[in-house]
């Protein structure tokens, strides 16, 4: 932890030339996880051209190497320096459920800098309960837990125990801020839709606290605008008062389309080396139609 304190003090300019290093080592030396890469990019963009497809990676692997970097920053960047780098441009869409009382549940996906998302959501005054997925590694789980927390009003909640520590404090007005991209823990309990061009199971956790509790459901949008400078837009996806006239399954097909949308308009900044479809949909699961087809 003294060694990343210390580099985590080193100036932009010169944690950004680290960066272009990395990017030569884990791209053009190591190829770290670049069969995943590829055949996640272009089974999710199959009307791009193998030279399109190769400049996204590319720009990927620079994204990833930038995203440690800016990580490693957060151990003691101050309040005023990710303030001025990352910008949240609607926070009334939030503001206004909170001054009334009303928690809700924001949903994000591995775009942008998830990493530096947490801390400017953390300084607006707003209480946030953030959950996490625990790592197997203790000494990054640390890491993670001490960056993540570090302008947080409360501990951050284990992913195992988000409906048990939300029901705690469902009298606590609060935003719920929940990564729900990953892949499922519960494969039996998944949602299935078409996700990048493929069949693709999702976590319905999101949706099924949203429900029980009444909470507003609210994408965040984390964009890139520059090296080390992004901005948060919040987006409504479904609110209480429709949830009894949506199936089961149909906020989180909203939150599908509008990290889809996103990701098709900001292509390098998504998380490509994750094994994201390495489950595929068995003949159970298939016998599960969702909403759309319970509509028809």
């Amino acid at each position: 932890m003294f060694f990343i304190n210390l580099f985590s003090k080193l100036p932009f300019f010169v944690l950004y030339g680290i960066s272009n290093f990395a990017y030569f080592i884990i791209y053009r030396v190591v190829g770290y996880r670049k069969k995943v890469v590829f055949e996640n990019l272009r089974n999710s963009f199959p009307n791009k051209s193998e030279s399109e497809i190769e400049q996204i990676a590319k720009d990927f692997y620079q994204h990833i190497a930038d995203l440690f970097i800016e990580f490693i920053k957060g151990y003691s960047i101050s309040k005023d320096e990710i303030s001025r780098r990352v910008k949240i441009v609607n926070l009334d869409v939030v503001k206004k459920y909170s001054d009334k009382n009303q928690s809700v549940i924001i949903v994000t996906g591995h775009i942008g800098n998830w990493e530096w998302l947490l801390h400017p959501l953390n300084l607006t005054g707003i209480p946030m309960d953030i959950v996490y997925q625990k790592l197997s590694s203790p000494f990054f789980n640390e890491l993670t837990l001490f960056i993540r927390s570090r302008f947080a009003v409360t501990p951050l909640i284990e992913k195992d125990d988000t409906l048990r520590k939300t029901i705690e404090r469902k009298d606590i007005t609060r935003a719920l801020v929940m990564g729900s991209d990953q892949s499922p823990q519960n494969w039996k309990s998944a949602y299935w839709t078409n996700f990048l061009n493929q069949d693709s199971g999702f976590f319905t956790g999101t949706e099924r606290i949203a429900r029980k509790l009444d909470y507003p459901v609210i994408f965040s949008e984390m964009r890139r605008i520059k090296r080390g400078y992004y901005e948060i837009e919040f987006t409504e996806i479904a609110l209480p008062e429709e949830f009894k006239e949506l199936a089961m399954g149909e906020i989180t097909e909203r939150f599908v389309r509008i990290l889809d949308k996103s990701i098709h308009q900001y292509p390098a900044d998504y998380l490509w080396s994750h094994r994201r479809w390495k489950h595929k949909r068995t003949e159970e699961d298939a016998v599960k139609t969702n909403f759309r087809e319970l509509r028809s």
